[in-house]
């Protein structure tokens, strides 16, 4: 039984709205999911057992705290903690206590079922939802999960929008910055043509710089942005109407395509300059500045 419930909140009014998960413990069994913290509920008992997300963002939400939702208390027995699945930010509760509280006996949002091997999954789904009489949409947990996160792709989007805007504004800036180290250089530039370097030695070696620069930035901006890693906050999921705290989570794989897409930055931003660099004739250079 699945229902959405307030918690309070720091600095808000209107408190935050969370999903309350009332089961059955083989519900626990089925699900990836330890206990981070004290114990889980007992059976026909008013306990709680949050998500590690919850107890982060809710103060009252910790093991042995009672946390009032409507007009009844609740116990707080433990803490669980389900990786970077969205379980971290529902709560767990006992199907019988739940249900009465709630006015919802005899009725279930969901029902979750474990196939003996993966063979015969879509031949369930399939029958499931082609069976008139159950009424039901039936889809595998992660595709469950990755509807609800869904509410977080807008912010995505809006996120590499970003990113390609100033991308796109850090190229032509280097490609200045090369620039300017090209004409300031010039002699230098000459008098390697007369001890006898040829245009695409140039155009290597400015270009090789470029990357160089490009490679300091991204490193400096990945130690800049690590800081994220600690950072914990939310958004609205739209599937249940509830908040779906989520953690940063800066990776290897994260500062490699960093490292990687500054470089590909870099190399347009000094392609143009390395390749004015190595165009300039011989006298032309010497006469420069």
């Amino acid at each position: 039984m699945v229902t959405a419930v307030t918690l309070p909140k720091a600095g808000s009014i209107t408190g935050q709205a969370v999903t309350l998960r009332g089961l059955r413990p083989i519900g626990i069994q089925l699900r990836a999911v330890s206990l981070k913290e004290g114990r889980w509920f007992e059976a026909g008992q008013r306990e709680l057992v949050v998500g590690s997300s919850v107890a982060r963002r809710c103060a009252a939400a910790q093991v042995g705290e009672r946390l009032r939702m409507g007009s009844a208390e609740w116990q707080v027995v433990g803490v669980m903690d389900a990786g970077s699945s969205a379980i971290n930010s529902e709560i767990f509760a006992d199907l019988n206590q739940a249900s009465s509280y709630f006015n919802r006996q005899g009725q279930f949002n969901s029902v979750l079922l474990q196939v003996a091997d993966a063979a015969s999954l879509p031949p369930l789904i399939g029958s499931l939802n082609n069976d008139r009489r159950l009424n039901v949409h039936a889809q595998t947990e992660k595709s469950y999960y990755e509807a609800q996160a869904a509410a977080g792709a807008p912010l995505e989007h809006l996120g590499v929008l970003v990113a390609l805007i100033m991308s796109i504004g850090s190229a032509f800036a280097a490609m200045n910055t090369m620039y300017a180290a090209v004409a300031r250089r010039s002699r230098e530039i000459g008098t390697l043509r007369v001890l006898g370097f040829s245009r695409g030695s140039i155009l290597l070696s400015f270009f090789i710089e470029s990357l160089l620069l490009a490679s300091l930035a991204g490193v400096t901006a990945c130690l800049l942005v690590l800081p994220l890693n600690f950072v914990t906050t939310a958004i609205g999921n739209f599937s249940t109407m509830t908040e779906m705290s989520f953690r940063f989570h800066v990776g290897a794989v994260a500062i490699g395509i960093g490292i990687v897409f500054a470089w590909f930055m870099g190399g347009i931003g000094g392609l143009f300059p390395a390749r004015n660099a190595a165009r300039k004739e011989i006298l032309t250079a010497l006469r420069e500045n």
